[in-house]
């Protein structure tokens, strides 16, 4: 597909955004919000209207197909579950690759605490993106030479947090039906409520509404199968994040004694060894997909469970606040958006009730 100018208040936004970053120097490098800039604009100058592309065929027909669903979740997002009607997800881009961005995570070896980067208008967050894969692997490695552990993993796609229209990419388009639409659905949810330097909050928040949307979705379509489907792979997802929870408090606590580093290491590889059986042993009973395989298995990481608990901790504080708020997502937004106008120890203080 050939490359398209984005004109009007996008265009106008980056360039601002554009001159805004060049003079940053706090948090990071100019280099790397450089580089931020580069990728981000090379994705919108590809991408093209879905509308425009459904229209004249310019695409092959189970590219066409798939534009139309997406066309079809993200109506359903705005009208069924308030999300933002936008600019975003009404373009299309091919980026020729298998990821949007690669994303690194870290920690220190004996702490559960991720390690954060700043930046201006996300805020705080516990890991660091880039657009070139050899540029992550790279800022990767020179992490783990410091002795932190670290995870990386490519990402098919991110959310400008509605400064700008996100496009669907073709990281994601052939993705099964639940999948792209919980996809929609996450980042959208990110437009609609999020709070600087507080990642569990805004991944839980929209990780919910990614969860509970496609279940609403796929009810709306009657689809029985997939929906059962759907909901047994969160019984599943459920299963795995309390294990992994369960996981990081033990090893808190292991960190806590502060017994010499020999001593802890080995107890540390103990303590994963038990992860993994544990969760080989449930995954193998219940005849569970293998998805979560890539996350439980390998070395043991704390950047790893990290990635993992920060989209998933407060999920289940959200839910109860659904249900308080009759299952209507209209009160539902409303009350998650007053969670996010509080003080963040406010905030944490109600969470923390949700989950009793």
């Amino acid at each position: 597909m050939s490359t398209r100018r984005i004109g009007g208040l996008i265009g106008a936004r980056l360039l601002f955004l554009s001159i805004c970053l060049s003079v940053l120097t706090a948090c990071s490098t100019i280099s790397y919000y450089e580089q931020a800039v580069r990728g981000h604009l090379g994705l919108l100058f590809k991408s093209a209207s879905i509308d425009r592309l459904i229209a004249t065929h310019e695409v092959e027909s189970r590219t066409r197909e798939r534009l139309m669903l997406v066309r079809e979740i993200r109506r359903f997002g705005v009208n069924q579950l308030g999300l933002p009607d936008n600019g975003s997800y009404t373009r299309y881009a091919d980026l020729g690759r298998d990821y949007a961005v690669w994303v690194v995570f870290a920690s220190e070896e004996f702490s559960v605490e991720p390690m954060t980067w700043c930046f201006p208008m996300a805020g705080c967050v516990p890991y660091r993106g880039y657009f070139s894969r050899h540029r992550a692997e790279r800022f990767a490695l020179d992490l783990k030479a410091g002795g932190l552990d670290v995870f990386s993993s490519g990402v098919p796609a991110y959310s400008t947090l509605g400064w700008g229209s996100d496009p669907v990419l073709n990281t994601v388009l052939m993705w099964p039906d639940d999948q792209l639409a919980g996809l929609i659905f996450h980042e959208l949810a990110h437009q609609v409520v999020y709070v600087k330097n507080e990642s569990a909050f805004n991944e839980s928040f929209a990780t919910f509404v990614e969860e509970v949307g496609v279940e609403h979705w796929l009810r709306s379509n009657g689809d029985k199968r997939a929906l059962a489907a759907y909901q047994s792979s969160r019984v599943w997802r459920s299963w795995v994040v309390n294990h992994v929870i369960a996981h990081r408090t033990s090893l808190a606590d292991l960190y806590a004694t502060k017994v010499a580093a020999e001593v802890m290491r080995k107890q540390k590889r103990l303590l994963f060894a038990r992860f993994r059986e544990r969760y080989e042993r449930e995954r193998s009973a219940g005849q569970y997909s293998t998805t979560w395989d890539h996350w439980a298995g390998g070395e043991s990481n704390n950047a790893k469970l990290n990635a993992i608990a920060t989209y998933q901790q407060f999920v289940p504080a959200f839910q109860q606040l659904f249900e308080l708020s009759g299952s209507n997502f209209t009160i539902f937004l409303d009350q998650v958006r007053a969670l996010g106008d509080v003080t963040p120890a406010e905030r944490l203080h109600r969470l923390a009730k949700l989950l009793l």
